[in-house]
């Protein structure tokens, strides 16, 4: 068989479904409001190179519209009453709410960003979180099992850190689709602290971080125990790609640490 046939017949060889069926997770992981599909594009890649940003809009800033809305803001849109203009983000470690005495009405600009999640949005969540869990179930009965070489089970168990944005697409309802950047410009947003409501998203931050970090070298032990049982180039593969996550989400949240002035 010459080379240009077996590259046709490999290219014929079938993709398993939870294979292809999980990859949509990754465009809903990084969605974003931007209008620009650049922009767009570039925040899906970021969110795929550092789970921690993904994982962090979904666990951490939660499914209430106005906190969705306001995550996407620069430290310029807001301020204290005590010490004027922010230098961070009020998100994370260094949440702060809304306070109930604004300058604008905040409903209405948040209401201009978010739209309801239709039936059919919600339906190509549950699609990929399906196949990710019957790719993750199928590679945890690879470790138990015989000698199979021919599937992909790893790219699911990589890309189940794309399970809480799924189901927060789900369950919550809200969905940014207009950039508050724009629709916000220049308004200040009036801040106040919340020793309780900060002490909540410490406990998630921490989550998240472990999560990012640590989940998905499962995948590489799973690979190591999957017969034939070694440290062998799959290993290394997943190992490579783990290392590069974890390096990128603890620079992910030392920077968030430190205080985010913007998104990107």
């Amino acid at each position: 068989m010459s080379d240009f046939s077996q590259f046709v017949h490999k290219l014929s060889e079938p993709i398993p479904q939870y294979v292809l069926g999980c990859l949509p997770a990754i465009t809903i992981a990084g969605a974003s409001p931007a209008n620009n599909f650049t922009q767009k594009l570039i925040w899906i890649l970021l969110c795929l190179g550092c789970p921690f940003i993904g994982i962090f809009y979904s666990v951490n800033v939660g499914g209430h519209k106005q906190s969705r809305c306001l995550f996407w803001l620069s430290s310029n849109n807001f301020e204290d009453n005590q010490n004027g203009q922010l230098s961070y983000r009020p998100v994370g470690l260094h949440t702060m709410k809304p306070s109930a005495n604004q300058d604008i009405d905040m409903e209405e600009y948040v209401d201009r960003c978010i739209a309801k999640v239709s039936v059919l949005e919600r339906l190509s969540s549950i699609i990929p979180m399906y196949y990710i869990i019957v790719g993750v179930l199928e590679g945890i009965s690879r470790a138990a099992g015989p000698i199979a070489c021919e599937d992909w089970p790893y790219i699911p168990l990589l890309l189940s850190w794309t399970i809480p944005a799924l189901w927060r697409r789900i369950s919550s309802g809200n969905l940014v689709v207009k950039d508050p950047k724009k629709e916000f410009r220049d308004q200040k947003i009036i801040m106040d602290d919340d020793p309780d409501y900060k002490s909540h998203k410490y406990f998630t931050v921490f989550l998240t971080v472990f999560v990012s970090i640590f989940f998905p070298w499962i995948t590489v032990l799973l690979a190591y125990q999957t017969p034939p049982i070694g440290y062998f180039c799959r290993s290394k593969y997943i190992t490579i790609i783990c290392s590069i996550w974890s390096f990128n989400n603890a620079l992910a949240y030392l920077w968030h640490l430190k205080g985010e002035k913007k998104l990107n």
